[in-house]
């Protein structure tokens, strides 16, 4: 049962409608707030009813929202480093009445045998896509989920390594420049990298971004696929990309300068 929306925000906070079978996510104007590329991960993973999920480094909790509608598993693990990001995460699957689907949990990914007992069928994240050269101490909390502040992407891998079961998924998007650390990391710790997506904003602009699916202790072979294309030139959604969303998308619009086309 859906909780009070009232009893669930706290100051600032606003709800947003994710046009989505009536899903809702709380979000903070002046925190970190989900973009693009968590959408487009969220409708690259492919998850079985029967199917554990763990989602790495889950943020405000977008992608597991998305993700226990559009595929329906049998439940879902969310960890987060972050403590504030990480109790509005909770709340929002409290919210939409996911208790029972998605369970949230505040902790560091690089310890995640702590967390965990069994292996998962299916491992996601969206990592932080660049290096951080700064103070962490000084690191806000949008620094912390773009760069590598307090985790880096070879230590996602091999948590992600980690947590698999033989043969299962990992689905994972970075930068295009991180690709070869990604691919390093990948076969480091035994998840063989099967399919690549190219992810441009238009049609005009150089590719900025990969979706990458590997399995674990996969055998050897690499599929291209055509670029997905997030813009027309005009600056409406293709086909495809419209096809992910309800409403044309207009909840999903990155709140991200950096990854607005």
């Amino acid at each position: 049962m859906n909780v009070s929306e009232n009893g669930l925000l706290s100051d600032g906070e606003k709800i947003f409608d994710l046009e989505c079978d009536g899903l809702k996510i709380i979000q903070h104007p002046r925190g970190y707030s989900f973009t693009t590329d968590a959408v487009l991960l969220a409708n690259t993973v492919k998850a079985r009813r029967r199917d554990s999920v763990l989602e790495l480094g889950a943020g405000s909790g977008v992608i597991s929202l998305l993700i226990s509608e559009k595929c329906r598993p049998k439940h879902i693990t969310a960890i987060e480093i972050q403590p504030r990001l990480a109790d509005m995460a909770r709340r929002s699957v409290m919210l939409n009445g996911l208790e029972e689907k998605i369970s949230v949990i505040e902790g560091d990914i690089r310890c995640l045998k702590s967390y965990i007992s069994e292996p998962f069928d299916v491992v996601c994240s969206n990592p932080p896509y660049s290096p951080f050269h700064g103070d962490p101490s000084w690191a806000n909390e949008t620094e912390i989920c773009k760069q590598e502040v307090l985790v880096t992407l070879s230590e996602v891998v091999r948590a992600a390594g980690e947590a698999l079961k033989f043969g299962g998924k990992f689905f994972v998007i970075v930068s295009s420049e991180r690709l070869p650390d990604l691919f390093f990391a990948m076969r480091m710790y035994e998840v063989e990298p099967k399919v690549l997506t190219p992810v441009q904003p238009t049609p005009e602009k150089d590719i900025n971004t990969v979706i990458v699916t590997g399995i674990k202790c996969g055998k050897p072979g690499l599929k291209v696929t055509k670029p997905l294309i997030i813009t027309n030139a005009d600056g409406s959604y293709t086909e495809t990309v419209r096809r992910m969303y309800f409403n044309d998308g207009r909840a999903f619009y990155s709140r991200d300068p950096d990854r607005k086309p």
